[in-house]
């Protein structure tokens, strides 16, 4: 199993708009994505920090460029950008090993 580490975070006054934006698009979009296997959804209610884990059940699901991913999920991720302050990382791949 291998898994995304995609952060995000926003000001503490925008967390809410943030996590529904989270919970109600991705997640969903998600579903439809081959191999797709879960997801965790982490917040700092302080900082207003976020990072969300997808996993996938294997290494090449995981790797794909972004282009190769429904219109449904590129369009969620792009929200979340839009909603994001601050410079994050892009997303990274790791192996599940636990």
């Amino acid at each position: 199993m291998h898994a995304h580490l995609i952060e995000r975070g926003t000001t503490p006054d925008r967390r809410a708009e943030m996590d529904r934006t989270v919970t109600d698009e991705p997640l969903r979009a998600l579903e439809t994505e081959p191999g797709y296997a879960g997801a965790i959804n982490l917040t700092n209610t302080i900082s207003g920090e976020g990072v969300m884990i997808v996993l996938w059940q294997t290494a090449q699901q995981a790797h794909r460029p972004l282009a190769d991913y429904g219109a449904a999920y590129l369009k969620a991720l792009a929200q979340i950008a839009g909603i994001s302050t601050g410079t994050r990382r892009p997303i990274s791949v790791w192996t599940v090993n636990a």
